[in-house]
C-alpha cells in the first residue's frame, strides 16, 4: 500500500466506529428522556456517560494484556462484530423503547470500546514508525472528533424525525462497513508476547504501572493531563445536550447544529496541532491551548451569549481543546517501546475514563444546585490548575511553550 494511504483503513474503521457510538449514545440520551418523567434530564444524560465509561475503569487492565500477547488488527475485527451484533440488541430496546436494554447495550458498547482503544492506538507506530506517530495521532484524532460531530448531529436530527427503520439501518449498515475498512489494513505488526504474567486485576495493575510511569519524569502529569481533557469534553457534551434547550430554548436538531460546532473546533485543533509539530511532540502547544480556552470560557460565564456568538464561543473552546490533547496523546504513545505501549495506553485509559465517570457525578451535582452556567467556571477551574502544574513540572513544555510564542 503506498505510504499516503496505508493509514485510510484505521482513519476509516475509527471514524465510522466513532460516529456510530456517539450516534447511538446521543440517540439515548435524546429519547430515552421522552421515556421517563420530565425533569430527569440531567440523569440521564449522566447515566448514559457513566454507564459508557465504567468499563473503561474496569477492564482497561484485560485491554492492555490483550494488546501485547494478540494481534492488534484481529482484536479490531472481533470487536467490530462485537458490535455489529451489540447495535442489534440496542435496535430492539430502541423499538419497544426499554430504557433498561437500551442503557445495558451503552455499558456493553463500552466495554468493547475499552478492548478496541489499545489496539486502535498501538497500530500508529506499526503503521508510520516513531516519526508518524504526530502525524497519526492528530489525524486519528481528528477522525475521531468527526465521528463525534456526524454521529450526534444526524442523533439530534432523526430524534425530531423518529424513523426506527432508518436508524436502525444506519446503525447496521455503518457497523459493517467499520468492519469492512479495517479487514483492508496491511500492517507489519511486532510479534505477540507469548507468556504474559501481568495481573488483569484493575487496581492492582493501575497501582503497578503508575509505579513504572514514575520512572518517566512527568509522565503521569500528563496522563493525567490527556485525561483532563476528556473529561473537558464530557461536561461540555452533557451540559450542551442540557443547556442549549433547557436555557436557550433549541430545538434537538438545533443543540446537534451546537455540538456539531464543538467537534468540529476539536477535529481542526486536533489537525493544526499535528501540523504544527511537523513530526515530533511539540509539549508547548498544550499551554496555548489551556490559556485559549480559560479565555473563551469565561466569556461564555460571565456574558451568556445566545445563538451564532454562543456556537463561535464554544467553537473556539473546543479548537483550543484539540490543540492543547494531541501533544499529551503523542508524548503518552512515545513514553515506551514495543509491547509495553499497550499497558500504557490501558492505564491512561484507566485514568481517563475514572475522570469522565466522576464527570458524570459531578455534572449532576453541579447543574441541579448551580445551573447549567456554572459547569463554564469549573471548567476554568480544571484547565488552570492542569496547566499550570504541567507547565511547571512536565520537563521542557514550558521552555517549548516560550519558543512558541516568542515575537
Amino acid at each position: 500500500m503506498p505510504a499516503n494511504t496505508k493509514w485510510i483503513p484505521l482513519f476509516s474503521t475509527n471514524f465510522l466506529g466513532v460516529f456510530n457510538n456517539n450516534f447511538f449514545k446521543t440517540l439515548i440520551c435524546l429519547l430515552a428522556i421522552k421515556w421517563v418523567a420530565k425533569g430527569n434530564e440531567s440523569m440521564i444524560v449522566s447515566l448514559a456517560s457513566g454507564l459508557y465509561v465504567l468499563s473503561y475503569i474496569f477492564f482497561s487492565p484485560l485491554a492492555g494484556r490483550l494488546a501485547k500477547t494478540m494481534y492488534k488488527k484481529k482484536i479490531m475485527i472481533v470487536s467490530r462484530l462485537g458490535e455489529l451484533a451489540l447495535f442489534v440488541i440496542g435496535s430492539i430496546g430502541f423499538y419497544i423503547e426499554n430504557v433498561y436494554i437500551v442503557m445495558g447495550s451503552i455499558f456493553l458498547l463500552g466495554l468493547i470500546s475499552t478492548l478496541f482503544s489499545p489496539a486502535k492506538y498501538g497500530l500508529i507506530r506499526d503503521i508510520g514508525g516513531n516519526e508518524g506517530i504526530s502525524f497519526g495521532t492528530g489525524t486519528l484524532e481528528m477522525f475521531t472528533f468527526f465521528g463525534a460531530l456526524f454521529g450526534p448531529l444526524l442523533a439530534t436530527i432523526i430524534s425530531d424525525n423518529y424513523n426506527f427503520y432508518i436508524m436502525a439501518g444506519l446503525f447496521l449498515i455503518i457497523s459493517a462497513a467499520s468492519l469492512y475498512t479495517i479487514y483492508s489494513l496491511k500492517v507489519t505488526e511486532s510479534e505477540p508476547m507469548k507468556d504474559c504474567k501481568d495481573t488483569i486485576i484493575p487496581f492492582v495493575f493501575e497501582f503497578h504501572t503508575f509505579r513504572f510511569t514514575r520512572s518517566i519524569k512527568g509522565l503521569n502529569l500528563i496522563i493525567f493531563g490527556l485525561a483532563s481533557f476528556w473529561m473537558i469534553g464530557s461536561f461540555l457534551q452533557m451540559n450542551l445536550l442540557v443547556h442549549c434547550p433547557k436555557t436557550l430554548g433549541l430545538t434537538n436538531t438545533q443543540t446537534g447544529y451546537v455540538l456539531t460546532a464543538s467537534a468540529m473546533g476539536i477535529g481542526l485543533g486536533s489537525l493544526l496541532a499535528g501540523i504544527i509539530s511537523k513530526g515530533k511532540v511539540e509539549l508547548g502547544l498544550t499551554p496555548i491551548g489551556g490559556i485559549g480556552m480559560t479565555i473563551t470560557l469565561l466569556i461564555l460565564y460571565f456574558f451568556q451569549p445566545t445563538g451564532i456568538i454562543f456556537g463561535v464561543l464554544i467553537f473556539l473552546t473546543a479548537m483550543f481543546c484539540g490543540i492543547y490533547m494531541v501533544p499529551l496523546s503523542a508524548s503518552v504513545q512515545s513514553s515506551v517501546e514495543g509491547r509495553k505501549q499497550g499497558d500504557m495506553i490501558a492505564y491512561s485509559n484507566f485514568v481517563i475514563f475514572l475522570l469522565i465517570f466522576i464527570s458524570a457525578a459531578l455534572f449532576a451535582v453541579i447543574t441541579k444546585y448551580f445551573g447549567t452556567n456554572a459547569i463554564f467556571i469549573a471548567l476554568v477551574v480544571l484547565i488552570l490548575l492542569m496547566t499550570m502544574a504541567m507547565s511547571k513540572y512536565v520537563p521542557g513544555m514550558f521552555r517549548r511553550f516560550r519558543n512558541l510564542t516568542k515575537i
